[in-house]
């Protein structure tokens, strides 16, 4: 007659598993993360290929999308240039989705990644507006150094080069130390880590304190196209 597992060896089992599971759950799961982060840096690095050709055939970039209703950045607010989609440098979406592309931020479902840009900017439908620049916040010497405090960059561009471009906004990309930015909203994003970080203010995304890092395992994922035409960002 054989002799069955008794009820102590049984609970050893499951304990045995138990602290294995315990042990290696964490591991996969950074294993997941750091997976699901690789497959947003390629797809951004796909965003920015649509840009260069973008650019090739228009001899601009395309407006920053904007939201006449002050959205908030988890909504539609900077989503992917809807030039992009028309041009064919970027797979549409059926005219009834509110996503301007099947380009889906995976850390933000159902809306895309975000596209900042400085110059041109759409504030209603598909409209350039004539007064208003699309600026991005840019630290001091960056990207060399980068600061989070207010007073450690400024908006570009500013005053005197909206005066000086005021005419022609597709020509600041190239002038500025920026020509674009597209970013994911990361992992574990919350609206509340951003404005304990900036309070109120759109200075988002390209200090390098906003990025991603395997340590803090939260931030933007982002890749910028600097004016020499060298890409910076999360990646690196």
């Amino acid at each position: 007659m054989k002799k069955g597992f008794t009820l102590v060896e049984l609970l050893v089992v499951i304990s045995i598993i138990a602290l294995l599971l315990g042990i290696l759950l964490p591991s996969l799961l950074l294993a997941r993360l750091q997976a699901k982060i690789v497959a947003v840096n390629a797809e951004l690095r796909q965003i920015g290929l649509a840009l260069d050709l973008y650019y090739l055939d228009n001899k601009k970039y395309p407006p920053t999308q904007s939201d006449c209703a002050g959205g908030s950045i988890t909504d539609h607010l900077y989503q992917l240039p809807r030039a992009l989609v028309e041009g064919r440098y970027l797979p549409s979406m059926p005219k009834t989705s509110a996503m301007s592309t099947i380009m889906e931020d995976r850390f933000n479902h159902g809306h895309t990644y975000k596209y900042r840009s400085v110059g041109e900017i759409i504030m209603d439908r598909n409209l350039i507006d004539g007064d208003i620049f699309a600026k991005l916040w840019i630290p001091d010497n960056f990207p060399a150094s980068s600061g989070i405090n207010s007073s450690e960059g400024w908006w570009r561009p500013d005053d005197d080069e909206c005066r000086w471009y005021s005419g022609d906004k597709s020509l600041l990309p190239l002038q500025l130390p920026v020509r674009w930015v597209v970013f994911s909203l990361g992992p574990r994003f919350s609206e509340q880590w951003l404005e304990e970080k900036l309070g109120f203010e759109s200075r988002y995304p390209v200090p390098k304190e906003l990025w991603y890092t395997p340590k803090q395992r939260r931030g933007f994922i982002v890749r910028i196209q600097l004016q020499n035409g060298s890409q910076v960002g999360s990646f690196e």
